[in-house]
Parts: C-alpha cells; sequence; structure tokens
C-alpha cells in the first residue's frame, strides 16, 4: 500500500469518530493529577508534594489551585521567614469581626484541614477570617557521641590500619562543617510571635471591634502566652482541643491564667479524643486552675459529636464556636459598651461631641 493510500485510511477512520469517542479520548489524554474540586482530593498530600518538589509550582500558586476561588493566599515574610496565610472575607458588606485562625505546629501539612471548617463557617456567618500556616517545631537536639561509640570508631580504625585522624580519601569532604557553620533558625517562640504579629497587622487593615484568636491543640499555650503579653490589644480567646507542647521552653497553661486578667477565653474539647485519652482529665485541670486563678470570662464546653478528623464540614464544631463567640463574646461586650455609653453624662457647661455649639 502506498503513502497516498496510507493517507486515505487514516483521514477515513478519523472521520468516522463520533463526538462521544472524541471526548473520551481527551479524557484519556488528560494527565491524572486530580483536580483541585474533586471529591476526595486530599489536599494535604498535595500540598506535601509541593512543598518538596523542587522545580514544581510556587506554594502559593498551588494552593490558589487547591483552593476555592474567592480564598485569598497570602505570601507574608517576617524576618527571615517566609510562609502563607489563606484570607477568607465575610458574606456581609460590614464583618462582624475578625478571627486568626493558629493550626496546630505539630500537625504538619495537614493545617490546611484543621482550619478549614472554621474558616468557612464563620465567612460565611459574617467573620473576616486569617488561617496562618504555623512555624515548624524546633528539632530537638542532635545527641553528641559518647566515649563507648568513640573507642569503637577507635577500635574499627585500629583493625582496618586507618588512622581515626585521618579519614579515608572518599569521605573527607561530607559537608558538615558547612551545615554547622550555616545559620541556625530563630527559637519556635520567635518565629511564632513574629508571624502572629503579621497577621494580626494584616487583619488590622480592615477595622473591627471584635478580634478573635483561634488556637489548635500544640497552638493553644503559644498563643495563651502572646494574649498575655498583649493586654492593648484586647483580644479574645478561643481554645481548641489544647495540647501542651513538649518543645524546650514551651509555656505552660497553668502559668497563664492568673496573667490573663480580663480576657474571655473559651475552652473547646472533644471527648473522645482518639490518640489522647487525657483530654477530658486535662480538660477539668484546665477548668480548676482557671477558677482559682478567678479568670472570670474563662468559658469551657464539650463537643458533643465525636471527633473523626479534621474536615472541612465540622457542623458540631462550627455551631458550638458560633454559639459561644455570641453568648461569651459579642453578648457581653454589647453589654459592657451599652452601660459605658450611659455610664458618664457629658458635664455640666461642655456640649456632647457630635453637637454643634451655641
Amino acid at each position: 500500500m502506498n503513502r497516498t493510500n496510507l493517507a486515505r485510511l487514516a483521514l477515513s477512520c478519523l472521520l468516522t469518530l463520533t463526538p462521544a469517542a472524541l471526548s473520551h479520548a481527551a479524557d484519556d489524554a488528560a494527565p491524572d493529577t486530580p483536580a483541585a474540586n474533586a471529591p476526595g482530593t486530599d489536599t494535604a498530600l498535595l500540598y506535601s508534594i509541593e512543598r518538596h518538589e523542587a522545580g514544581a509550582l510556587p506554594m502559593a500558586s498551588q494552593l490558589r489551585r487547591l483552593l476555592p476561588a474567592d480564598t485569598v493566599v497570602l505570601t507574608l515574610e517576617a524576618g527571615t521567614q517566609r510562609f502563607h496565610a489563606l484570607r477568607q472575607e465575610p458574606e456581609q458588606a460590614e464583618p462582624t469581626g475578625a478571627v486568626l485562625l493558629l493550626p496546630d505546629p505539630g500537625i504538619g501539612p495537614a493545617w490546611l484541614q484543621q482550619a478549614a471548617a472554621l474558616r468557612f463557617d464563620l465567612a460565611r456567618n459574617g467573620w473576616l477570617t486569617l488561617a496562618v500556616e504555623p512555624p515548624p517545631p524546633d528539632r530537638p537536639p542532635v545527641p553528641e557521641r559518647t566515649l563507648p561509640v568513640m573507642k569503637s570508631i577507635g577500635a574499627a580504625s585500629a583493625a582496618t590500619g586507618t588512622s581515626a585522624a585521618a579519614p579515608a580519601a572518599g569521605n573527607r569532604d561530607t559537608g558538615t562543617d558547612q551545615t554547622a557553620a550555616t545559620t541556625p533558625a530563630a527559637p519556635f517562640a520567635e518565629r511564632f510571635q513574629e508571624r502572629v504579629d503579621l497577621a494580626l497587622e494584616e487583619l488590622r487593615q480592615t477595622p473591627t471591634e471584635v478580634l478573635i484568636v483561634v488556637a489548635f491543640g500544640r497552638a493553644a499555650p503559644w498563643a495563651t502566652q502572646y494574649v498575655t503579653e498583649h493586654p492593648e490589644l484586647n483580644l479574645a480567646l478561643m481554645l481548641i482541643d489544647p495540647l501542651p507542647d513538649e518543645q524546650a521552653d514551651a509555656p505552660n497553661l497553668d502559668q497563664l491564667w492568673s496573667r490573663l486578667g480580663g480576657t474571655r477565653v473559651i475552652d473547646l474539647f472533644h471527648e473522645p479524643l482518639p490518640g489522647y485519652p487525657q483530654a477530658a482529665p486535662d480538660a477539668r485541670v484546665r477548668r480548676a486552675q482557671a477558677r482559682r486563678a478567678e479568670l472570670s470570662g474563662y468559658y469551657q464546653s464539650r463537643i458533643a459529636a465525636p471527633f473523626t478528623g479534621w474536615n472541612n464540614e465540622m457542623p458540631w464544631l462550627t455551631r458550638s464556636a458560633r454559639g459561644l463567640i455570641r453568648s461569651r463574646i459579642l453578648e457581653p461586650l454589647a453589654a459592657e459598651k451599652a452601660v459605658a455609653d450611659n455610664r458618664v453624662p457629658a458635664p455640666a457647661g461642655q456640649t456632647p461631641p457630635g453637637l454643634p455649639r451655641n
């Protein structure tokens, strides 16, 4: 068969394909990367892959592909840190307030899922929300070599006839000196504070009267310490499933209650919590410590539904959080404002602000 006949045969086969067949062929040719909105897409897995692949899309671009179009992905820099934050605008003209979401620093790339339910639900109900990528915990110090190990190295060197002071030619340049000479990362406490500072600065660009810090897991003691150190910001605090942080120099909640003063604190916890059998006993301890510290703004509540993982939709968590924010933060603040507005009348002979002078 000559070339002319072959070309005619190929054209005839192509013309006999139906539109449906062409559609299936296009689907087969599409890449097998899961779509951002495909059901069952593991956003944490995709996030992790993007984070570790050299030459891949920048993380901000990858997050924009994974998240809804109305989520603003911010790339923030604080000192030597570069991190990301997810901003969700309220679904109303004027926000009720602003909420800073601080995921657990020990949860890794799953911080996206941990903050998702509250981030979306509060935005649907009139709140401006900002979820901040947590800094990675400090690495534990590398243990020093002990004397028995050094002896075994010396014995091995003697057995092979090589000197421990002169390594083999293939091992002379291991790069360990260069690694030790690099600048170490700042302590976790400093990195955490820098991120919160920058996140609050971002939120304050939209003026609101109510600003709430929501801390998950091991972020709870760090966030509580931050609130105690910045009373001038008038921050309210919500702790969700607080966990002790085992890092060196990590703050302890039992030492912070007395320093919270008039801060309004909501303590929400799941019980039972898989992998944490101390959830209920530790919650009782926190409540007792807050009472001994005479923390009048403290309120604790158990989330009734069992914990089944962090998901985009967690109705028991979101309803509990919204209800307690309304009853324990918004309503008391409104009552205090009403009392303050009527408590001190304008002195005699002075014109109240906003009225013309005679």
